[in-house]
């Protein structure tokens, strides 16, 4: 996929692109995994923007989006829009999960909470 940057130089050996700002990269990012179809790793954005923009950069767009609404991280540190197959779906699985995690540790706090030197707050 073509990242569309505005090209300042070129020749027979070399291309010199503009580096995008801070906005523009969120905008990239966004556009490449929605462009994309499916979640993608980190390893692969990392790979594919490697050259446009560091690693810190990256992250900061990343969270940004996820900050936004407009991306969500699956497990494996996969990034995906809410609209794409089988999203929606893992992200119930996971609240229920965290659901029945809280629960039982609310049981067993209760559990414990009648020994000597266990306070339940």
């Amino acid at each position: 996929m073509s990242l569309n940057l505005k090209v300042l130089y070129e020749d027979e050996e070399l291309v010199v692109m503009k580096a995008p700002t801070d906005e523009e990269l969120v905008e990239l990012v966004y556009k490449y995994i929605r462009g994309k179809g499916r979640p993608v790793t980190w390893r692969e954005l990392r790979q594919v923007f490697s050259g446009t923009a560091g690693e810190d950069r990256l992250r900061k767009a990343l969270i940004r989006l996820r900050r936004e609404g407009l991306v969500v991280e699956l497990r494996g540190g996969r990034y995906a829009t809410i609209d794409m197959p089988g999203v929606a779906e893992e992200l119930r699985e996971r609240k229920r999960r965290r659901t029945l995690r809280e629960a039982a540790s609310l049981e067993w706090r209760l559990h414990r909470g009648g020994r000597k030197g266990f306070q339940v707050n």
